[in-house]
This record gives structure tokens, sequence and C-alpha cells, in this order.
């Protein structure tokens, strides 16, 4: 229960650090007013991720099941489109690629996952970075992508990066994600095609993804 509250830290600690750069700030108006925004930016996801937070504490607990429907990955993608600005911040470039594909699953911990590996990327990668986001469709599931170009991660790493034990910084957020994913696979046999992993290489990048049953419209 208290693993997912750590994934709201990064964000308290930012919103802090931007309030102090505000403070001390001589920057031009369009660069505060960038700042400020960027601080809106993080209380929204950190109100997001409260929600995620009581819900997965529920669940944990047996008080209420997954909201499952289909829905338009479209529709979070935006929602991840919006949160440029503390990509924009540190010199990297967010690439959210549009999609058709619609996945059934449950909507508040799919952004959730998508966003908890964005941000990780986003920590990962240096200025002058890339971070994208894909999905792409089979018969049977729609794979979402998070990569980036980033550190990479030692064969060490990748073993241990979705463990109770935070590896190298990645903390508590992916395996939150990876709970989520197991939670589906319980669910029923259409959600055995529930997955997640990473693809990596010291120094040349990741990319993180998961694995949901395809929706219908």
């Amino acid at each position: 229960k208290v693993s997912l509250a750590y994934s709201i830290m990064p964000f308290i600690d930012r919103i802090a650090n931007e309030v102090k750069r505000l403070l001390k700030s001589k920057d031009s108006k369009e660069v505060r007013d960038e700042r400020f925004s960027y601080v809106a930016e993080l209380t929204d996801r950190i109100n997001d991720y409260n929600d995620v937070l009581t819900r997965w504490i529920q669940m944990r607990q047996g008080d209420i099941n997954l909201r499952v429907e289909s829905f338009p990955l479209q529709e979070l993608f935006d929602m991840v489109k919006r949160g440029r600005m503390g990509f924009q911040l540190k010199g990297i470039d967010l690439q959210v690629e549009d999609t058709n594909d619609v996945v059934k699953a449950d909507k508040t911990l799919t952004l959730f996952m998508i966003n908890t590996m964005a941000d990780n990327a986003r920590k990962f990668t240096p200025e002058g970075g890339r971070v994208t986001i894909t999905s792409k469709a089979t018969d049977e599931y729609v794979e979402v992508g998070i990569a980036d170009t980033g550190v990479g991660l030692t064969e060490e790493q990748k073993e241990m990066v979705f463990s109770h034990q935070p590896s190298a910084g990645h903390g508590f957020g992916l395996m939150n994600c990876k709970g989520i994913i197991e939670k589906y696979r319980k669910t029923s046999k259409r959600f055995q095609v529930c997955s997640i992993g990473v693809e990596s290489e010291q120094g040349k990048g990741s990319r993180f993804f998961f694995r949901l049953p395809l929706g219908r419209t």
C-alpha cells in the first residue's frame, strides 16, 4: 500500500524546486509563465496519482474491482501530450504518436502506467534527448511502448527494474505497474495477454512496454 504513495514524491519535490526557482528567478515573464504552467501541471498530476493510490489500496483490500471498459488509447495519449512542459524544461523532445488502437482495460490505471513510464524515461534521458510514446495492435492485444534515448540499463538492472527493490533510482512506480498487470492476469483468461517488460542497452536508451487486450469500439 505504501509503495504507490512513493510515486507521488517526485512530483512534490519538483513542485518545491519550481516554486524556489520562481521566487528567486529574474527570468522573463514568458519563462516565468511557463514555470507557473508547469507547477499547475504537476499539481494536477498529484491529484491523479492520489485517485489511483486510493483505488489501488481498495483493490488490494478487495473493496473494489477493476473498471474495465473498451476505450480509444488516443484519449490518454492526448492527456499525456498536455504534459510536455516537464520535458521541455529539461530540454527533452516528447513525441506522442497518434493512434487508432482501442484497448479493454481500466482507463485510470492505464494512464497511470503510461505516465509512470514516461516520467521514468524523462528522468533518465539527458538534455537534447527524446522520449517517444507509441502503440501497436495485434489480433489479441495492444502494446504501448515508451522509448527513450537515455542512459539505458545493465543486464542486472533490467532483471530488477520491476521488482520490490528499487533499481538505479527507478523506484516504486514501475513495481506498481507490474502489480497492475498481475492484477489483470488474475481477472480472466482474456487478460492472459497482459504483460510488461523492458528492452534496453546501456548507453543506448530503453524501451518500456506493456500489453493490454484489444478492445472494441
